[in-house]
């Protein structure tokens, strides 16, 4: 069994990363493994030249012309979590003792800087933000700054392997043929955006530098409030207070839960007042159960309205009919009394007066 150098590789998050495995023994089994290579920490084990499981492929290329053989091992859209140690290799189904493997261990950054481009980076406060700078060539003294390393600007430096200074960290990745200086804030706030720099210092030359911008916004904020939906004072601009209360009740094997909620709307905001413990769970329902409500009782009260104006201008339409047919067949412009003999008047007779409502 021979065991290659432990390496690291660096991924970053959101994107996709390609490991190669060099093998220089032969083996009809390959496998791609995590930390202990048991159970779900085994990856990928097959025996064919390629194979994909989830975010997990693995390609085996055998180079006809050269003594060993890669295989290339690869993990999609990138998470912190994929971070730690991974092995890969070939075997023989015979005996696992006679496996060729390569260690490594995945570093995950939010970006990885070769010095092509100095990138604008987004991260919310609160949080950390973790970028690698690579150099292809090494420097004696490493410094991360906030500026373009001026006297004040420096927040750490180190000749060694790594070092830190209250939320600021910077760890150093000695390569063959390259270097990297792994620079970290953490608890980030608004007031860290700015122009930063990772950069190796030498005797001879001092213009190893990487650059990028940091981006800090405020923090999303968390729990029921961000969930609750808006409620405007143009949706109720006719009700000026409604009180709605929802009781809702919740019964299991375990035990009962009641929920007691005052729903309170004025013309130009709506409140939610809780007679006990905020939760999360029932407020999208009784949200949902009262609005429902105030549609029931605004189309039933526009409802009422209408009806009570169709019944009024029924009963004023009538009375105006009326007085028209109680002068319509008279002869007089202004009425006092009609008589009603046939001949006279004399004091057996009917009289009969009409008098007009002023």
């Amino acid at each position: 069994m021979r065991t290659v150098e432990v390496l690291r590789q660096y991924g970053v998050s959101g994107e996709d990363v390609l490991i190669s495995c060099v093998s220089f023994s032969s083996g009809a089994l390959k496998f791609f493994c995590r930390e202990t290579c048991e159970g779900e920490n085994l990856l990928i084990r097959t025996s064919d030249a390629a194979a994909q499981i989830g975010r997990y492929r693995t390609e085996y290329v055998r180079e006809a012309s050269r003594t060993y053989s890669v295989l290339y091992v690869s993990i999609s859209e990138l998470t912190r979590s994929d971070a730690g140690r991974y092995r890969c290799g070939l075997t023989d189904s015979s005996s696992s003792s006679s496996a060729s493997f390569q260690d490594f261990r995945l570093v995950v950054v939010d970006a990885l800087l070769d010095g092509n481009n100095a990138p604008r980076l987004h991260s919310d406060a609160g949080g950390s933000l973790t970028v690698a700078c690579s150099f292809e060539d090494s420097g004696w003294k490493r410094l991360f700054c906030r500026g373009e390393c001026g006297k004040d600007e420096v927040l750490v430096q180190t000749d060694g392997v790594g070092a830190d200074r209250g939320r600021y960290s910077i760890e150093y990745d000695r390569r063959r043929k390259s270097a990297v200086l792994l620079v970290t804030i953490s608890q980030l706030t608004q007031s860290d955006s700015g122009w930063y720099r990772c950069k190796l210092d030498r005797a001879i030359r001092s213009d190893l530098h990487r650059d990028f911008y940091i981006i800090v916004t405020r923090a999303r904020p968390v729990g029921p409030s961000s969930s609750t939906p808006a409620v405007t004072s143009q949706t109720f601009s006719s009700i000026s207070a409604h009180v709605f209360t929802t009781t809702q009740r919740f019964n299991s094997s375990s035990g009962n839960f009641t929920h007691q909620r005052s729903f309170k709307i004025n013309n130009d905001s709506a409140q939610f007042q809780d007679n006990k413990k905020k939760s999360s769970v029932y407020v999208p329902v009784v949200v949902g159960a009262t609005l429902a409500a105030l549609v029931v009782l605004i189309s039933a009260a526009l409802l009422v309205s209408c009806r009570r104006r169709s019944l009024r201008d029924a009963e004023n339409e009538a009375g105006s009919n009326a007085v028209k047919s109680t002068y319509g067949n008279s002869i007089y412009e202004n009425p006092i009394y009609q008589d009603l003999s046939y001949v006279t008047k004399e004091e057996n007779h009917i009289y009969c007066t009409i008098e007009e409502d002023k």
